[in-house]
């Protein structure tokens, strides 16, 4: 099955551009003597671009790979709205990947004035405090997991999607832009209700198991000229142990109720064999409306467990399941 994905994407697909991001490299995007905005077209003196644009939010782990062709208006546009929302919705997953943002790893916390559970990466392991009327997990000492329950700050859906198609925009070749008008103003409208890209679930893919959390993959691939009847073009970005492949829609390209029957992008496979299993799911991140108070459950594998009258803490991360 695996070499029947690889040559589905072969035979279908070129590869535009691709990024191995690690710590310390540090790449830009554009020219830094000709700048003008990719998103709103704008160039100096009617816009500035004094703020680092970082071509995938930093908040995912990114430090090194940013682009001279975002105007310090829409990047606070953009770090204020979808970002933003992005930020909120990945935030539980990103903690318990250990994924380090603009700050290290988010600390998870119930928030309020009372006191209440927090989750908190330090010293090399998870320091969580939870308590016996207010739990934020259910421990299985018999299988060493535990379940957490996590809540999710507030976010709107397809505002998350945005903030993935705006990441595919932000590494699509120049060349290629001109293909995604619509999209583009898509993403910049602040007016969620006004649909464009409204069919397009992300392809969702979760490997258990250990995997870096210093290190993210990102691809963009368009569709070969003398294919049909599959997607224009695709990001596939990859961090920590969560693989998202976002469908970057042409209105020049792609049929406007087309219908396409696809393989999902193949992840790199776990050096341990006991983890080469990923789950797979589509993402619908197509609702308009504010969602608050979202549960989100994790399990994970832990080695180590303490135990108080208030606190059980020190869950070391082997293992995750989707």
């Amino acid at each position: 099955m695996h070499d029947e994905v690889v040559k589905f994407y072969v035979d279908n697909y070129e590869v535009l551009g691709q990024w191995m991001l690690r710590p310390g490299v540090r790449t830009e995007l554009g020219d830094k003597d000709n700048r003008i905005c990719r998103f709103c077209g704008e160039k100096e003196p009617k816009v500035s671009f004094k703020k680092v644009a970082h071509a995938i939010p930093e908040s995912l782990g990114n430090k090194g790979l940013t682009s001279y062709y975002e105007c310090d208006s829409c990047n606070e546009l953009f770090g204020k709205g979808i970002e933003n929302d992005l930020g909120n919705w990945s935030k539980p997953m990103r903690t318990m990947a250990r994924i380090r943002g603009k700050s290290g790893v988010p600390t998870l916390k119930k928030g309020g004035d009372s006191p209440g559970w927090r989750i908190e990466f330090t010293n090399g392991g998870f320091e969580i405090k939870s308590y016996e009327d207010d739990p934020v997990f259910e421990m299985d000492e018999a299988n060493n997991r535990i379940t957490f329950k996590l809540k999710r700050d507030p976010y709107t859906p397809v505002a998350v999607l945005k903030a993935f198609m705006k990441i595919g925009l932000t590494l699509m070749p120049a060349v290629e832009i001109g293909n995604f008008e619509h999209l583009l103003a898509w993403i910049r409208d602040a007016d969620h209700s006004r649909p464009f890209a409204d069919k397009c679930p992300i392809i969702y893919t979760f490997s258990p198991g250990p995997r870096p959390n210093d290190l993210i993959g990102a691809m963009i691939l368009r569709r070969k000229p003398v294919t049909a009847n599959v997607p224009y073009a695709y990001l596939i970005l990859m961090y920590g142990n969560e693989q998202f492949q976002v469908q970057l829609p042409s209105k020049a390209h792609d049929g406007a109720n087309a219908q396409y029957s696809i393989h999902p992008f193949p992840v790199p496979r776990s050096p341990d064999p006991q983890f080469d299993r990923p789950g797979r799911t589509l993402l619908d991140l197509t609702a308009q409306e504010v969602v608050r108070g979202e549960v989100f459950p994790i399990i994970m594998g832990f080695t180590v467990g303490e135990k108080t009258e208030t606190t059980r803490g020190n869950a070391g991360q082997d293992n995750q399941d989707p």
